[in-house]
């Protein structure tokens, strides 16, 4: 059992400003364990997620939980 202590909507508005990022969004899983996440994608062939990126999310105390190729783009979700 984890504490949430993310502050996943700060962090969505910090890391949606990163040049390699498309898109932040917290988003809602109602069967997942962690119900709430931010979900990343990031830009056309970027290939990990940037230091930068990583650095926001630790300030926001934010982990990423899982990482996906979805055609072009990566996914990162974070929680």
């Amino acid at each position: 059992m984890s504490i949430q202590t993310a502050d996943l909507e700060t962090a969505a508005e910090t890391v949606g400003v990163h040049p390699t990022v498309r898109d932040a969004r917290v988003v809602e899983h109602d069967t997942d364990a962690v119900p709430r996440a931010l979900e990343i994608v990031l830009e056309r062939e970027v290939d990990r997620i940037p230091p930068g990126v990583l650095g926001t999310l630790a300030d926001h105390d934010c982990g990423v939980g899982s990482v996906q190729q979805q055609g072009a783009f990566l996914i990162a979700v974070a929680k």
